[in-house]
């Protein structure tokens, strides 16, 4: 089992490898995409989706313009899920788009 003073020697590890292999945003990209359904939950989850991280922004496309509204209204709390889930300050603000349904 994996303590956590290990995963935290092994961030210290992974962080400047992927930032040396041009992917480090990538991978925090794939991890937002990948947890965004848990921080927003299952009655909304099916209704938007994360879909690009760019400078800091995540870009989240939704179903109808309410929800957008909703989750603006929401984003200093999500932004704080988001991060702590991922142990990063990789969010600072959320965009939305129009997504088909």
């Amino acid at each position: 089992m994996i303590s956590g003073r290990d995963e935290q020697r092994v961030d210290r590890l992974l962080e400047p490898a992927l930032r040396a292999l041009g992917v480090a945003g990538k991978v925090r990209e794939l991890q937002l995409q990948a947890i965004f359904a848990e921080v927003v939950g299952p009655a909304l989850a099916p209704l938007c989706t994360a879909v690009a991280l760019e400078r800091g922004r995540l870009v989240i496309a939704t179903t109808h313009s309410a929800l957008a509204h909703q989750l603006q209204m929401e984003a200093p709390d999500l932004i704080v899920a988001l991060n702590t889930r991922i142990g990063h300050a990789a969010v600072r603000r959320l965009a939305f788009a129009p997504r088909s349904r």
